[in-house]
């Protein structure tokens, strides 16, 4: 679990993964240079629960950094990335692992998403694709032909890996592809290792004008970018054969369209809002 001043939602955060009917081996807290209480908070979990390890970055090294470090420091043949200010749903790891356990080829299993706001309140599923309805696993050719037909699926909050997977095919998160890091890494994995899927809510992503993926993907420019990058790398000799000019073309057209329509939404919103504003300042719309 990483963490930046986010002693608000921490609570809620490590006890939702503490109350887990499967208890994972061990829970590493990093700590990015908070400002706030939270390693106050993180320190009262770890003396009540032997299985939480809290370690401090000396300063501020971002996200990506900091997950990167836990990934060094886990000794679980499998790891979850946490976010502080999230919360898995009872059931995520024994239901995951029960199906990484009976495929345990599998580089991963992710399920679906479900939304929250600032304050907890329901914002709906996040809709990505439901390839499944019913949990499956497929092999390397079956997510190719997946991903080619349905879309990217794999949603970050509620996907499982196998650390040796992800340390033999990327090292971990790349920290030049920023938001799009976790994306590369999981297409990755599934690709070269297979992957299974749970088509129900396992785990919630709460949205914040200030998160890490929001800040990011609302900047158009740097969104572009990196999808500029990671595209430049899935055609790298180190991973081109991963990715046939077939599958790309479908990807590239896919993933722009999707970041020009959520740019086009912000746009459309703000116009909305202004509108808005300028009706009330007359007495009759």
């Amino acid at each position: 679990v990483c963490n930046y001043n986010h002693a608000h939602y921490l609570p809620e955060s490590l006890q939702a993964i503490l109350d887990q009917s499967c208890r994972p081996l061990e829970v590493i807290v990093i700590d990015d240079g908070s400002t706030d209480n939270s390693v106050e908070v993180i320190e009262g979990f770890a003396r009540k629960n032997p299985i939480v390890h809290l370690y401090c970055n000396e300063q501020n090294q971002g996200a990506l950094l900091s997950a990167n470090r836990g990934l060094n420091l886990a000794v679980g043949e499998y790891i979850y990335w946490g976010a502080a200010d999230d919360r898995v749903c009872p059931g995520f790891f024994e239901k995951s692992m029960e199906l990484l356990t009976q495929y345990p080829q599998a580089g991963l299993c992710s399920a679906l998403l479900q939304l929250i706001g600032e304050d907890g309140e329901d914002r709906g599923w996040v809709k990505s694709p439901v390839i499944s309805p019913t949990v499956c696993s497929l092999p390397p050719e079956g997510v190719l032909a997946t991903l080619t037909r349905y879309g990217f699926w794999f949603t970050g909050q509620t996907t499982i890996c196998r650390r040796d997977a992800i340390l033999r095919e990327t090292s971990g998160f790349i920290p030049e592809l920023r938001h799009y890091t976790d994306h590369f890494v999981d297409i990755v994995v599934a690709l070269r290792y297979g992957a299974c899927f749970i088509p129900e809510v396992l785990a919630t992503w709460r949205i914040l004008d200030a998160g890490y993926a929001e800040t990011n993907f609302n900047n158009v420019e740097l969104s572009r970018t990196m999808f500029e990058k990671i595209n430049q790398l899935m055609r790298s000799p180190k991973y081109a054969a991963l990715f046939p000019e077939k599958f790309m073309k479908v990807w590239e057209w896919r993933g722009w369209y999707s970041l020009e329509m959520r740019h086009f939404r912000r746009l459309l919103q703000n116009q909305i809002d202004f509108l808005c504003r300028l009706r009330a300042l007359r007495p009759k719309p």
